[in-house]
């Protein structure tokens, strides 16, 4: 397989602007005595080394909640101390990516399957801030499918449900793995897909309403601060309190 060096650039431009999107996030937004929760997701592996660089250089005293097992790896490897929601219940800040952002920064995720404890982490927490590179955002609704949880036995009743709600559901297969893929609570992962323009608030509600369905990727309204890298820079592109005030 061969790659052109275009191709090769633009993955050095994703991936740098990653990198400034998660060292922002952790150099002002993470302070001593903090409880952070911490998504899943290429970008989130990011933040994890610049949280550990930062807590190393300033001392910081902070404790880490993994939305998923693969960040609980992740944080093991660089150190960093761990707990679970059954202990720590309130979270100062809570640090994910996206899959996609619309230009009304309505949020799709669930693109690595960790979308039930990522909405419940977001929905706990004081603060919940976005980190995403320049490619996911600004993003059509459809452009991407949303993502749900489902219980492996009710994978054939969903399907009807979903299809009157406009969408087509398609399980999910991870490379390498016979079989769909699962969630760390034991449930399978699919995405739906919409040919037709939805409202996302209305359609997060009627999802999660069809009995089987654990939870959804839709997050209508659930940001409070969206940072968006570019190769060399960040910006912070949406910040809550200021829509607030508008």
């Amino acid at each position: 397989m061969s790659f052109r060096i275009s191709d090769i650039a633009m993955t050095e431009n994703i991936d740098n602007s990653k990198i400034n999107a998660a060292v922002r996030a952790a150099k002002e937004f993470i302070y001593d005595d903090f409880t952070v929760g911490i998504g899943t997701g290429s970008t989130v592996k990011f933040f994890i080394q610049a949280l550990s660089e930062l807590v190393e250089k300033d001392e910081l005293d902070i404790l880490c909640i993994p939305s998923s097992l693969e960040s609980q790896i992740e944080l093991a490897k660089v150190g960093l101390p761990t707990g679970s929601l059954i202990e720590e219940s309130e979270l100062e800040i809570y640090v994910d990516g996206a899959d996609i952002i619309t230009e009304d920064f309505v949020l799709i995720k669930g693109g690595g399957g960790a979308l039930t404890m990522e909405k419940i982490m977001a929905r706990a927490s004081q603060e919940f801030i976005v980190i995403a590179d320049f490619s996911k955002f600004p993003r059509e609704l459809n452009s991407f499918p949303v993502p749900i949880e489902v219980l492996p036995q009710a994978i054939n009743t969903i399907i009807k449900p979903i299809f009157d709600l406009g969408g087509e559901f398609k399980l999910r297969y991870g490379t390498g793995k016979i079989g769909p893929v699962v969630s760390d609570n034991g449930n399978i992962i699919g995405d739906v897909h919409f040919k037709e323009p939805y409202d996302p608030f209305v359609m997060e509600r009627q999802i999660t309403l069809i009995p089987g369905v654990v939870e959804n990727g839709i997050f209508p309204d659930d940001s409070d601060r969206i940072i968006i890298g570019h190769p060399t820079s960040s910006e912070v592109v949406f910040t809550r309190s200021e829509k607030e005030e508008s």
